[in-house]
Order: structure tokens, then C-alpha cells, then sequence
């Protein structure tokens, strides 16, 4: 109830240091004055140079008080009539703004409040208090993110930068699968309709028909992401026809999946998420009744789902005209609810080249360590966001090393864990090592506090001591929960990635677990999910890291664990738990086995451990069907280049690969007896290997594709490009002819190719072609 008599003028100067001292959202209210024409422009150019939220507000107060009292009384009004976006949630922090503006006597209140009744309406203000929600959750989670980096980046907004995103189903989504087959990824994949493979964005997802979207993505590859700019861009954009979103993220989910609370949709939606101000029922009846405008986000759903309230809604019995998009691991979607769940699906795959060099521009501020990422082993990394995240951070820590020498993950995260212990205690370099060593029961009791929460399936670390001073504050974060609930102490790191890495740290701390957690891995209940700890458990074992981490494991110990348990962490991933079992290793390796017992050797870093690992598959690498990120490449490269006295058999039939995932491949030819693949990846290798400008392996290439050069005139290659062709058949080693495979579009190929062919004639045996070309020739004679 409005009580103060001051003016408009006053009441804005006493209550100007109240409004500094929060932080609040100033785009609405600099929107709504700037649509009157209040604004200057160079006074608009002034509060739009910076960036630092209390500076802008500063700089706002000083045009609006100096305009005098009839624009103090318009900005309070402003504020008053969009203070559920402008100012944060009332008790959630001091002072209370929701309190000081109502104390503002407006001389039009009575008035006000019947002409502009739909304001008060607690379904438009519950909406407002869910925008401020959804701003709330991008800010925390952002603002966590940033711990990593220099300070100066701290205040910049979350900003979106594009992810691949793919579809391989139809509006009518899933073909109805056996439950009682469970098909590999590679091959379920193909039970879904063909539809385009156009890049798809946040704000397609939002706005297209879908009902029901399933996002799928390896950990790390911007599932999160994505969904965080659906919120961005329903705060931000006015034209986006939703009233209400509410957004569970993956802590919340695992708990849904465990517990049959909440029971209700009213308790789901305002007990777990954001209560209104007023008149709940009348609010969730309204939401009911326009379930067309309503979204919900369930980030990180897991295998099983007991909470029948989520069921309800992902079968469309509550809310049925609703959005629901989900997000999941490949493992999740795989079994469980999720696989016979009908649904849109869409596969996020990471950043592309072009987003990688844009991240790291904008993430540093400047171009000037973006030469780190010429580094191939670090930029295969970079697909992943998570990574390039976290390489970002490492740049900073040590922009040189980042550009002389290749990281692995492990490597990555063990330089974060030592960066924020520096940062926790203030610690020069070289006495960082002593700091954790003098901190060292906190990280062990952090480390069994990840291992105990993996166990159990969930991102939430409890029996914490989380006091002011404890290490773990440089790690963990609070979770978001209703304010009901605020008393439990209840944890989690910034990523789940972190908590398989500190899982890793615990069982190197206490090797006689090691057996254990590898029977739980060939588990189908369990395994899934413990076995991610394997790949950092891996490279904690290696030689490159001893000197990172001798301050919290003795290096005998290290070296006794690899030499006692690291052949049984291959064998563990290798084979099946029957193949184990029976001691049959002769049979048929799995492909995805294949690739993540690379992914530990990579991490491992031994030519040794490489040797013994190709001697188990006899030097084949069967991995037809998959689809290979570069990261993928990057891994399975190293460990053909290990090999020595035996050349090794690739099959990549039918394989998806990435143009930054064959450049690392192509890396390897050498150490290739044979290289299976289609003739349209055969013509993608050429052409990478002919726009590469450090590659000059063309013999091996040759001899590997048996003397056959596909190339493609579909696409507009450069200039150079066709040059190179005439050097490569002018230049081989080899006296065997070239057979030339041309993919063409059916009449015409380019004069550069067309003279490229006809300058290398006397190398060329045979032109072949794909598709009809009885024409292509024609403009040339």
C-alpha cells in the first residue's frame, strides 16, 4: 500500500542508494524509456558503453533525476508496472525493492489500478515472476561459469553460440522398437524416418509444432546450453507466443527419478519450481486451460522415471497441448522410458569449426591466443563445449603451453582442479602444491562425496562441510530450490563431468576399489554410468601428470596401481561381461567398445599399453556405422599411430565423420594396411586431404583407396585445390596409373577440374563416374 508523501524526485534520491546496491535487470525499464522518446542519444550511447550493471544503473539515475520531477515520476511508475522483471524476487535479498516501490504514492493509483487491472491479474504476474525465475537461473548459472575465468568476462552475458544440431526423425518421430532388443546407438539410430538435415536453432525448437522434443547429446555437448537459451529467448522476445515455462534441471531430475514426490501438478509446478504471489488455483486453472501456451524443460532425464506426475506429462494425460522437451544421454535414451517415449528427435553434436574460433573470440575478449587452437589434438577437443570451456580456462592459466602441447581431458580438468585451489587460497605457483596438500581431507572428503553420489545415481553431494572456508566452495555450487526447502544442504559441481573426475580422484586414492567399481561397470544397471569415471581414472595413471598430482598421490602408488589394475580396466571395456567371463576374447569386438577403450589409452598416453590393446583385436579396428566426433578421431589416431612392427585394418563403412575429425585421421595413413569405406567418404578424405595444406601423404592415400581418386564436382572447390590435383598424380611415387571416380551432379563439372584431368591424362588409367555424366564433357571439346 502506497504511504510515502514525497515527491517523485525525492523518493528516487533517498532511494538511490537502495537501487544501486541490487541488481537489477535495467533492459525493460531502458526499453519502455526509450519507446517514449525519454532518452538522448548520446544519453542512450553513455548507459549502453558499459556493461557493469550498477554503473548502467548509476548513469540512468543521473539523466532521469537531472530531467526533474515529471521523468522521476515516469521511471517510478516504469518500475512500479514492471517491477517482476526489472527487480528480483521480494525476501530472496536486501532491501526489498517489491516494498520500497509500493511505498511510492502515485497520484493516478486509483485510477491505475482499473485501467490497468490486467496487470494486477495473477496469472500476468505469475508469468512475470516466472521470467524473473528463468533470468535468475541463467545469471546463477553463468555467473558459476565464470569462477573459471578473469574477472573482467564476469559480467558479460550468457550469450548463445551456435551448436550443431541435427534431426534424423519426422514429426511422427520414433518407429516402434522391441523392448526386448536392445540395439547398439549406431544401428538404432536408423530406426528413426529420414527427414532434412537442416540446421536446426533454439528458437525453431520453441516455436515449431512439436509437442514432444527429445534432445540427445553426449556430456558436455551444449544440451544445457540449448536449453538455457530457450529461456533466454522467451525473457527477451516479445513475439514468442508462450505464457508459461518452467525449467527443471538435472539435479531436480534425478531426484524425480528416484522419488515418487511430488504427487500433484500443482506441487511439481509451485512447490518445486516457483510459487505465485496469489491465487494459486486460479493460476494453475489458467495454466490448465491454455496448455497450448505452456513449455516445461526437464534437463537430464534419466533411464528411469518413477514420479508419475513427469510420466503424466510426457504422455500428454496433464497438460496435453504442452511442450515437453527433455534432454538426455545417449545411454538414457537408449533403455528405459525414454526408448519406447514418442517424440521430435534431435541430436546436438557440438560446436563446428566456425563456432569453435567464434567461442574462444569472444570468450578471451581478443584473438590473441586463438593460435592454441592450431594444436589438433586441442581443437578435436573443442567440438565439445564443456571442453572448449575448460580449455579456455586453461589458456588463460598458460596460453604457451596450450600451443606447444597437446592436452587430454584428464590433463584439462587436473589444471582446473589445481587453478581453483590457487584461486580458493591465494597461492603463488610454487607453493600450490603445499596449500593442497594442507587441504588434502577436504579433497578426500569431496572426492568420496562424488564417488557416494555416482553410486547412487545423482548429481547431489550431501554430509558435506560446507563452511566459508572449505575447499569445496571452490568447487561446488548450491542448488536452486524452492525456499521451503532451503534448510538442506544439498551440492553439486558445475558439471557432471567434474564429478566423474573427482569420482576418478577417490578410487586413485583408495586403489583396492578399483575391481569393484569395474564389476559394477559391466552391470547394465550400473555400468552406464560409473563407467565414465574410467576414461580420468585412466589418465590419472599417466606419466604426464605425476608432477600435477604427487602432492595428493605418492607416484609409487600411482605406478603400482597401472601396473596392477590397468590391464583389467581394458579387458573390463573391451569385452562383455560373458566374454570376460568365459575368457573368450577371439570373438566380434563392439565397435562402441572399441572406441572408449581408445578413449582410456589416449588418456593413458602409452605406446606400450596401445601395442598390447591391438594385439587383443588382432590390428582391427571395425567401427563401421558409427558416427565419429572429432574428439573420437583424435583418439583412435593416436593409437594407430603406436603401432610399429604390424600395419593396422580400418573400417569406416558407413561411417559419419566430421571434416576436423578425417584431418586427424588422415594423420595416420602410414601406419594403415587397409581403409574400408564408402566411395562418398572416399571422396570427403580427398578433398580434406587436398584443402589441407600440410598434408602431403598422397601416396599412402592412393595406395590404401587402390589407386582410385574420388572426386567430388559437386562442391566449389578453390582454385588451389585443382592444382594440387595435377601436383599429386604428377608427383606420386608410385608407376601404378590412377583410376579417377568422379561424383558429379548428372551434365556439367568445372573447367579448372576438367583441366586438372586433362593436364594429368598420361597418370590417368580409367574415369569413372557416379550418376549419369554422358554430358560433362560437352563444353570442353
Amino acid at each position: 500500500m502506497a504511504s510515502t508523501q514525497q515527491s517523485a524526485q525525492e523518493f528516487l534520491g533517498n532511494g538511490r542508494n537502495l537501487l544501486t546496491r541490487s541488481h537489477l535487470n535495467c533492459d525493460p525499464v531502458i526499453e519502455a524509456l526509450n519507446q517514449c522518446k525519454f532518452f538522448q542519444t548520446h544519453e542512450l550511447n553513455s548507459i549502453e558503453s558499459v556493461e557493469n550493471s550498477q554503473d548502467k544503473i548509476n548513469i540512468i539515475l543521473d539523466i532521469v533525476i537531472a530531467k526533474g520531477e515529471e521523468a522521476c515520476y515516469k521511471f517510478l511508475k516504469i518500475l512500479d508496472k514492471k517491477r517482476f522483471q526489472v527487480i528480483p524476487r521480494p525476501g530472496l535479498v536486501l532491501p526489498d525493492l517489491h516494498h520500497w516501490i509500493s511505498c511510492f504514492s502515485f497520484q493516478d493509483e486509483p485510477q491505475s489500478q482499473t485501467a490497468n487491472k490486467a496487470d494486477s491479474d495473477p496469472c500476468t504476474t505469475y508469468q512475470g515472476l516466472l521470467r524473473w525465475k528463468a533470468r535468475q537461473i541463467l545469471d546463477d548459472k553463468w555467473n558459476l561459469s565464470m569462477n573459471f575465468l578473469k574477472n573482467e568476462q564476469k559480467r558479460k552475458p550468457f550469450t548463445y553460440i551456435p551448436l550443431v544440431m541435427d534431426t534424423e526423425c519426422s514429426t511422427v518421430a520414433k518407429l516402434k522398437k522391441n523392448k526386448g532388443y536392445k540395439k547398439s546407438r549406431s544401428k538404432k539410430l536408423k530406426t528413426y524416418i529420414p527427414t532434412d538435415k537442416k540446421m536446426l536453432s533454439p528458437k525453431d525448437l520453441l516455436m515449431n509444432d512439436e509437442k514432444s522434443i527429445l534432445l540427445v547429446g553426449k556430456p558436455g555437448v551444449g544440451k544445457t546450453t540449448v536449453a538455457l537459451e530457450i529461456l533466454r529467448l522467451w525473457t527477451e522476445e516479445k513475439s514468442i507466443p508462450v505464457s508459461y515455462v518452467f525449467y527443471f534441471d538435472e539435479p531436480l531430475m534425478r531426484v524425480f527419478s528416484q522419488s515418487p514426490y511430488p504427487q500433484t501438478l500443482k506441487d511439481l509446478l509451485f512447490q518445486k519450481y516457483i510459487c505465485p504471489d496469489e491465487e494459486s488455483d486460479h493460476v494453475l486453472e489458467n495454466i490448465e486451460s491454455n496448455s497450448e501456451n505452456v513449455v516445461l524443460i526437464f534437463d537430464g532425464v534419466m533411464d528411469v522415471i518413477v514420479n508419475s506426475v513427469i510420466i503424466q506429462l510426457m504422455e500428454k494425460k496433464l497438460l496435453k497441448d504442452a511442450k515437453i522437451l527433455t534432454t538426455c544421454r545417449p545411454e538414457a535414451e537408449d533403455t528405459g522410458y525414454l526408448s519406447d517415449w514418442q517424440s521430435y528427435r534431435v541430436e546436438v553434436q557440438g560446436f563446428n569449426h566456425k563456432s569453435i574460433y567464434e567461442y574462444f573470440k569472444w570468450m578471451l575478449g581478443t584473438t590473441d591466443d586463438i593460435g592454441a587452437l592450431k594444436n589438433p589434438e586441442l581443437f578435436s577437443l573443442c567440438s565439445v563445449p564443456l571442453y572448449a570451456f575448460i580449455v579456455a580456462a586453461c589458456i588463460f592459466v598458460s596460453p604457451a603451453e596450450a600451443r606447444n602441447k597437446p592436452f587430454t581431458v584428464t590433463e584439462i580438468y587436473v589444471r582446473i582442479f589445481r587453478f581453483c585451489m590457487k584461486q580458493h587460497g591465494h597461492q603463488d605457483v610454487e607453493h600450490l602444491d603445499k596449500y593442497i596438500k594442507d587441504n588434502k581431507r577436504d579433497i578426500i572428503n569431496l572426492a568420496l562425496a562424488s564417488y557416494k553420489a555416482m553410486l547412487a545415481k545423482t548429481v547431489n553431494l550431501t554430509d558435506l562441510d560446507h563452511e566459508d572456508k572449505s575447499v569445496q566452495n571452490a568447487f561446488l555450487t548450491k542448488q536452486f530450490w524452492n525456499p521451503s526447502t532451503t534448510s538442506c544442504k544439498v551440492y553439486a559441481f558445475l558439471h557432471n563431468t567434474m564429478q566423474e573426475f573427482w569420482a576418478a580422484l577417490h578410487i586413485i586414492l583408495n586403489p583396492d576399489k578399483i575391481t569393484t567399481l569395474l564389476d559394477q561397470c559391466q552391470s547394465d544397471e550400473d555400468g552406464k554410468y560409473l563407467k565414465y569415471i574410467a576414461p580420468f581414472l585412466s589418465g590419472l595413471l599417466a606419466d604426464n601428470l605425476f608432477e600435477l598430482i604427487k602432492c595428493l598421490v605418492p607416484v609409487e602408488q600411482i605406478k603400482a596401481t597401472r601396473v596392477k589394475y590397468f590391464q583389467q580396466i581394458i579387458d573390463t571395456f573391451l569385452y562383455t561381461k560373458e566374454q570376460n567371463q568365459e575368457g573368450d576374447c577371439e570373438q566380434f569386438v563392439e565397435a562402441d567398445n572399441i572406441l572408449f577403450v581408445c578413449r582410456c589409452l589416449y588418456e593413458y598416453q602409452s605406446a606400450d599399453a596401445c601395442r598390447i590393446f591391438l594385439e587383443k583385436v588382432q590390428y582391427e579396428l571395425d567401427l563401421k556405422d558409427q558416427t565419429l566426433d572429432p574428439y573420437q578421431c583424435c583418439v583412435i589416431s593416436y593409437v594407430v599411430n603406436q603401432a610399429v612392427h604390424r600395419k593396422i585394418e580400418l573400417d569406416l563403412i558407413d561411417c559419419s565423420i566430421t571434416d576436423p575429425g578425417l584431418k586427424l585421421l588422415l594423420s595416420s595413413l602410414k601406419n594403415l594396411k587397409f581403409l574400408r569405406s564408402t566411395s562418398m567418404l572416399k571422396s570427403q578424405m580427398w578433398r580434406v586431404a587436398l584443402e589441407a595444406g600440410q598434408f602431403s601423404d598422397f601416396d599412402s592415400l592412393l595406395s590404401l583407396f587402390s589407386f582410385k581418386m574420388h572426386l567430388s564436382a559437386l562442391e566449389t572447390l578453390d582454385q588451389k585445390v585443382f592444382q594440387r590435383i595435377g601436383e599429386v598424380l604428377k608427383n606420386k611415387r608410385s608407376a601404378i596409373s590412377v583410376h579417377l571416380i568422379l561424383h558429379v551432379n548428372g551434365e556439367v563439372i568445372t573447367r579448372s577440374l576438367q583441366k586438372a584431368i586433362f593436364d594429368s591424362l598420361p597418370n590417368i588409367e580409367v574415369i569413372g563416374y557416379k550418376q549419369f555424366t554422358y554430358l560433362f564433357f560437352s563444353h570442353f571439346f
